[in-house]
Formats: C-alpha cells, sequence, structure tokens
C-alpha cells in the first residue's frame, strides 16, 4: 500500500488573518501594522416588543438588526451595572461564553451584569464576529480615505471574495460576518475579530488609524505592546 503523502499548506501572511492569543497583539502583527485599536463590541438595545425577533435560531442580519436594535456603550453599561471598569465587563462577558480558566472567572460580576441585561432589555455584544451595529461605521470611513474595496476573508486566510463597499452598506450583498477578515486590497488597513472575544481589531499605519478615529470615534482603546486578546487580564 503506497504511502499517504501530507501535503504542505503554504505561509499565509498574518496581514490578512485573525490574531494568535499566543503572542501580544503588536508582535503578532509586526512587520504589517504598527498601530492596532482595539473597538469594543457594542450591546444591543432591543426596541420594545421586537424581543421575538431574536429567539429564532436564525440571528436577523444587519439590515433587520439596525431596525430592531440601538447600540448601547461599555461605559453606559459600567454606569447601569455598578462594575467598575471595562476590564471587568470583559471578564463578565467572557464568563458567559465559558472561555476563562477558573481562576479569572468572577461569578459575582458576572451576575452583575446578567442581571442588568434582563433588567434594560439589553443583548450582549458578538463575540467571535463583527458586529453588525457598527459595520457600516467600519466602513464609511475607508470610503472617506479613497477606498472603494473590500476584501472579505476567511479567519485563516484561505479564501477571499472582492466586495463593493457601497454594497455592503446599501445591503445590496448578503455578506456573512462570522470570523471574517476585512481588509484594503493593497493589505493598508485590516479589520479582524478573534473567536473568543467582544472586540474588533483596526490594523493599519498610525497616520491612517488617527483618521479614521476622526471620522468615527469607535469605544475602545490603543493596544500598546503587551495588549493581547485576552487584555482584560493583564
Amino acid at each position: 500500500m503506497a504511502e499517504k503523502k501530507v501535503r504542505k499548506t503554504p505561509e499565509i501572511f498574518r496581514n490578512i488573518i485573525s490574531p494568535s492569543s499566543n503572542m501580544p497583539l503588536l508582535e503578532f502583527y509586526k512587520g504589517y501594522y504598527e498601530c492596532i485599536y482595539l473597538i469594543l463590541h457594542p450591546f444591543y438595545k432591543v426596541v420594545k416588543n421586537k424581543n421575538e425577533a431574536f429567539s429564532k435560531k436564525e440571528w436577523p442580519g444587519k439590515e433587520k438588526i439596525t431596525k430592531l436594535t440601538k447600540s448601547v456603550s461599555w461605559a453606559e453599561v459600567i454606569e447601569l451595572s455598578g462594575l467598575p471598569n471595562i476590564k471587568t465587563v470583559d471578564i463578565a462577558l467572557r464568563n458567559s461564553t465559558y472561555s476563562l480558566a477558573k481562576k479569572h472567572q468572577n461569578e459575582n460580576q458576572s451576575k452583575m451584569l446578567n442581571d442588568t441585561c434582563q433588567r434594560y432589555n439589553l443583548l450582549e455584544p458578538n463575540h467571535g464576529d463583527f458586529s453588525e451595529l457598527l459595520i457600516d461605521d467600519m466602513l464609511k470611513p475607508l470610503l472617506e480615505l479613497g477606498h472603494e474595496w473590500v476584501f472579505i476573508g476567511d479567519e485563516f486566510g484561505h479564501e477571499r471574495k472582492l466586495q463593493y463597499i457601497n454594497d455592503i452598506i446599501r445591503n445590496k450583498v448578503d455578506v456573512n460576518y462570522h470570523h471574517e477578515n476585512w481588509y484594503t486590497p493593497q493589505n493598508e488597513i485590516l479589520y479582524t475579530t478573534h473567536w473568543d472575544s467582544h472586540f474588533t481589531l483596526l490594523c493599519s499605519d498610525r497616520e491612517t488609524t488617527k483618521k479614521i478615529l476622526e471620522i468615527r470615534p469607535f469605544e475602545g482603546f490603543y493596544c500598546d505592546a503587551d495588549t493581547g486578546v485576552y487584555w482584560s487580564l493583564t
């Protein structure tokens, strides 16, 4: 019987893939992007009497989400819940997805967040996917900077599809937001997520990142040399 040949896959450059949790973010993208801004995914405030739209197995798309909900910032959730800071919000969210080791879990803070969501009719942010409430705000600055097209790729960099940005904004194309990477054709700008996290990373050079945040000041923070995927644990 002939020995089965192992197929060696090609190296995938890191400027089009999701980050590893085994090293700091700036180290992972070193040589590709000098600046990373971590965008916190907003909570969803469900419009009155529209909860049934979210009880089905199929999650609504961008067009419907933007009609049925409005965004609630982490700062607002901190004020409503009594949680002390964004790190505790992140840990509470990760508790709900069972993505933390027991030593990092805080059941009291998880209960505070859960009680707040129930009291104020909030849904937790996306984890691992782009937030539908942020999609248009992510893309419109690209248009202002002269980009008309964006590649939509999978998290591993194996497949991609070129899409016209205005078609996405106008809901003319059916786009899957799950575990994806969006990047400009010459790799100047990357939007990426991590499957276990409630954030989107904006990766680019420092000046471009600054311009995007001037157009749309996302809630979040600049990553430093120590910031990793599990940033709230440090």
